[in-house]
């Protein structure tokens, strides 16, 4: 099983992920391929309608480590199993260099997830200066020493280099195996691992020919609805 997913972040109304899934449905039937969309908090009830009975699963960008209690515009795992997700994402770039979310914090928030049976995708990867310093490995450690113990069974890591993301630069395909196969030795258990930054129509299929990928988490590109089946597609065609 390969991976396809896709990260909105704050961009899409309810009436855009409607028109969204409908023409997305039109245009692929991947069959090897698990393809998911991680859509704003707000769309996520109408989501589970949109999707169902259909081969889309879909996650929430977000989630807060406590059940409930005094933390203003936080979303908390019960709430987000009242939409039924089927993942979560921890510890994406975003999250942890403009909200300053730090390893301790994702920590909590992977428990809480497993608490709820809310599996993760989570997120590491490292910044440029990391990058050119010689410290990619150094990072991906730190960022999952934490948590690779918990990690398990129906959760999947995504790498993401922070250099790469919405800047249309790509690691080279050999960097990015590379990058993936450290992660895979880190992890105690066998899961899935996604690459994540500025993947889009024209570099999907190369990604999908590097072995140690098994998947993609895509941000930008995952808002054209037709470059984002062109590169589910590219995975479905590359097993």
């Amino acid at each position: 099983m390969r991976y396809v997913f896709g990260n909105w972040k704050m961009n899409g109304t309810l009436a855009f992920a409607k028109e969204y899934v409908d023409k997305l449905l039109e245009l692929v039937r991947p069959a090897s391929v698990q393809v998911a969309l991680f859509p704003p908090f707000t769309a996520l009830g109408g989501f589970s309608d949109f999707v169902k009975g259909t081969f889309l699963k879909f996650g929430a960008q977000n989630m807060h480590y406590e059940d409930s209690g005094a933390f203003t515009g936080e979303i908390s795992p019960v709430m987000l199993k009242e939409f039924d997700v089927d993942y979560v994402l921890i510890g994406h770039s975003e999250r942890r260099h403009i909200f300053l979310e730090n390893d301790e914090m994702l920590m909590k928030k992977v428990e809480a997830a497993h608490r709820h049976d809310i599996p993760v995708v989570f997120c590491v990867g490292e910044t440029l200066e990391e990058r050119r310093s010689g410290i990619t490995r150094d990072i991906l450690k730190r960022q999952l020493i934490l948590v690779q113990d918990i990690l398990s069974t129906g959760d999947i890591v995504a790498y993401e280099p922070v250099w790469a993301i919405g800047t249309g630069v790509t690691p080279t395909m050999e960097e990015i195996g590379e990058s993936i196969s450290w992660v895979k030795e880190l992890l105690k258990a066998e899961l899935p691992v996604l690459y994540g930054g500025s993947v889009n129509k024209g570099n999907a299929a190369d990604i999908a020919r590097v072995s140690e990928v098994d998947g993609v988490l895509v941000g930008g590109a995952s808002l054209k609805v037709e470059e984002f089946a062109i590169i589910i597609e590219a995975f479905d065609q590359n097993i």
